[in-house]
């Protein structure tokens, strides 16, 4: 009786601590989850830090009064001192700031002329040739028919085949299973992933179709025949 207690005492013993370990690699596993996601998941791309305006950004504003619509700038340009001329305001400093904070102080500047104004902020996206987007840009680079910078969309969504697309598209001769995707990291360093856009369109393979973020570089190769 004694040894066979024993034994189970020992079973019960090494059950806990089995389910201690896989606790523990549970915990580990979700903290995991919870840290940066690795380079070029859509998660890294959409947890960018807020936009600041800056120099060159356009901007479009509204004030409602009562659902009535008193002012009305559909595209006003920051200057290269970071300012802007606002209706009954004249220039303003708005440059680091964020929409929202620029908003709370036009709608208090505002108060002085309209009872409960409601101020409303957009980017406006620029479609000039040198135009700035407020959302950043990638570089295409390599064999594709119109090589250059690329203006990410306000949905912050462009993945590589987009981007090649946006670039008018593979030019001829073009390796479309080696594209090299280079990203700056916060530490100085920069990273190099090899995006096989033939699998994604062979296999289904949609992952690999990573979602690219401000300043990264697309290089795509030539083909060796």
């Amino acid at each position: 009786m004694t040894s066979k207690w024993k034994n189970g005492a020992r079973r019960v013993a090494a059950t806990a601590l089995l389910g201690m370990a896989m606790g523990v690699a549970a915990m580990a596993v979700a903290a995991g989850c919870k840290s940066t996601p690795p380079f070029g998941s859509g998660e890294a791309s959409k947890s960018v830090e807020v936009v600041k305006l800056k120099p060159g950004l356009m901007i479009s504003m509204s004030v409602l009064v009562a659902g009535k619509k008193e002012l009305d700038e559909p595209s006003k340009r920051i200057s290269e001192n970071g300012t802007v001329i606002l209706p009954l305001l004249g220039e303003m400093a708005v440059a680091d700031m964020s929409l929202e904070e620029l908003q709370g102080n036009l709608t208090k500047s505002y108060k002085k002329y309209f009872v409960d104004p409601q101020v409303i902020l957009d980017f406006v996206r620029d479609t000039g040739v040198d135009g700035v987007s407020p959302w950043g840009f990638v570089t295409v680079l390599g064999k594709v028919k119109t090589p250059g910078r690329i203006a990410i969309p306000a949905t912050r969504d462009m993945t590589v085949s987009g981007a090649i697309q946006k670039a008018g598209g593979f030019g001829t001769s073009a390796r479309d299973n080696a594209i090299l995707v280079t990203r700056s990291l916060p530490n100085g360093e920069t990273e190099t992933r090899t995006i096989n856009l033939k699998a994604v369109g062979m296999a289904g393979r949609l992952d690999d179709d990573i979602i690219l973020e401000a300043n990264d570089v697309v290089y795509v190769p030539e083909a060796m025949f």
